[in-house]
C-alpha cells in the first residue's frame, strides 16, 4: 500500500518543488540586465554623460542618447526606454506628463528631469530612476520625475493585469485538463474544440465583469479585452489538451509549469523581464502570458498601439496546439490499425497446399 501511495504524493510534491525552484530562482536576487535608458540634450551635455554612465553600469543598462527632448519623450511613450534623463530641460519640457507619484518633487524645479511611463511597468520605473537619482545627488540638484503614462487611479500597484493573466491561465489549462480527465476519448477533438471555444468566451466575459465594471481595476475598449481573454483561453488550452495525449492523468504538472510557473516571471508583469535570469529572458517572447499582460497594458494605458503581434501570438499557439493534436491522433489511429492489422494477419491459419494425387 505505501507504493501507490507514495506514487500519488509525487504529483503534489512535484508540483510544490516547480513553484518555489522556479520563482525563487527567477526572483530572488532581480537585477537589471541591459534595462534601456536615454539621455537628451546637445552632444556636448550627454556624451560626456553616457559616457560615465556607461563605465559606472556595465551591462546592466543600455544607455542611449538622443539630441531632442521631443525625441526622449516619444522613447518613453511608446516603450522604447525605460526611462529619459534630460540634464537641463526648458519650462516646456518640465510641463510634460504629471509628477511621478513615487518620487519626492522639488518645490522649484531648476534641476535635471527624468521622464518616465508607470503605465509600462511601476516596478521597471524605479529601477531606470535609480542611476540618474544618483547622478543628481552626485551633482547636489534635485531630480524632477514627470510621468508621461502613469498608472490607473484604480490600479495603484500595477498588479491587475497580472491577476486577469493569471485567471485566464487558469481557466485555458484547467478546462482542458478537466475535459481530458472526464471524458477522456469519449469526446471527440471537434467538440474538444468547441467546448474551449464556448468556455474561452463565457471565462473573458467574467473575468472582464469582475475586473472591470465591478471593481474598476481594468479598464479600456472592452471588445479588445474580451478578445484578449478569448485567444489566452484557447491558446492555454489547445496547448494543454495537446499535451494530455503524452501526460494523461499528469497532465497538469507540464501544463501549470509552462503556463504558470515558467510563464509568470517570463511575463515581465510581476518584476520586470530586465532582471530575470538569462533563462527566463529567453522565454519571454514565446510564452503566451507575455501576450496576454502585454495585450491588456495595451489596452490599458497605450491605446491599444502595438497590440496586434501580442493576438498573433496568441493565435499561433492556439493553432499550433490543435495542428500538433491532429497530427498526433492522424499518426496514432495509423499505428494503431497498422498494428491491428498485422496481429489480423498473424492470427489468421495458415493454409497448407493439398497433395496432388496420384494418377
Amino acid at each position: 500500500m505505501v507504493r501507490p501511495i507514495a506514487r500519488v504524493l509525487v504529483f503534489p510534491f512535484a508540483m510544490a518543488v516547480l513553484l518555489v525552484g522556479i520563482y525563487t530562482a527567477a526572483m530572488h536576487t532581480p537585477t537589471p540586465h541591459h534595462l534601456k535608458v536615454a539621455v537628451a540634450g546637445s552632444p556636448a551635455q550627454t556624451g560626456p554623460l553616457s559616457t560615465s554612465l556607461r563605465k559606472a553600469l556595465g551591462d546592466a543598462y543600455d544607455v542611449s542618447t538622443v539630441t531632442s527632448t521631443e525625441q526622449a519623450r516619444q522613447l518613453v511613450a511608446h516603450r522604447a526606454v525605460a526611462a529619459a534623463y534630460v540634464p537641463a530641460p526648458t519650462p516646456g519640457d518640465r510641463d510634460a506628463g504629471t509628477p511621478g507619484t513615487t518620487f519626492a518633487q522639488p518645490p522649484r524645479p531648476s534641476g535635471p528631469l527624468l521622464y518616465i511611463a508607470s503605465g509600462a511597468g511601476a516596478a521597471q520605473v524605479n529601477l531606470a530612476a535609480l542611476p540618474f537619482e544618483n547622478v543628481a545627488v552626485q551633482q547636489h540638484q534635485f531630480l524632477q520625475v514627470r510621468d508621461l503614462v502613469p498608472l490607473s487611479a484604480d490600479d495603484t500597484s500595477d498588479t491587475s493585469t497580472m491577476y486577469a493573466a493569471i485567471g485566464l491561465t487558469l481557466a485555458g489549462y484547467l478546462s482542458a485538463v478537466m475535459l481530458s480527465t472526464v471524458f477522456g476519448t469519449a469526446l471527440t477533438r471537434r467538440r474538444t474544440v468547441a467546448a474551449l471555444a464556448a468556455f474561452g468566451a463565457v471565462a473573458a466575459l467574467t473575468v472582464w465583469l469582475i475586473t472591470g465594471p465591478i471593481l474598476g481595476a481594468v479598464h479600456g475598449f472592452a471588445p479588445a479585452i474580451l478578445v484578449t481573454g478569448w485567444l489566452t483561453v484557447m491558446a492555454v488550452g489547445l496547448a494543454t489538451v495537446f499535451l494530455s495525449r503524452f501526460c494523461g492523468r499528469m497532465t497538469p504538472l507540464p501544463a501549470v509549469g509552462i503556463f504558470m510557473f515558467l510563464a509568470m516571471p517570463a511575463s515581465g508583469a510581476a518584476l520586470p523581464i530586465a532582471t530575470m535570469p538569462a533563462p527566463i529572458r529567453a522565454l519571454h517572447d514565446l510564452l503566451p502570458m507575455t501576450s496576454t499582460t502585454g495585450s491588456l497594458r495595451q489596452i490599458m494605458y497605450f491605446d491599444s498601439d502595438g497590440i496586434g503581434p501580442y493576438w498573433l501570438a496568441l493565435g499561433l499557439w492556439a493553432i499550433a496546439g490543435l495542428v500538433l493534436t491532429l497530427t498526433y491522433d492522424a499518426l496514432k489511429t495509423r499505428r494503431t490499425s497498422r498494428t491491428s492489422h498485422r496481429n489480423d494477419t498473424a492470427a489468421q491459419p495458415r493454409q497448407t497446399a493439398e497433395p496432388v494425387p496420384s494418377p
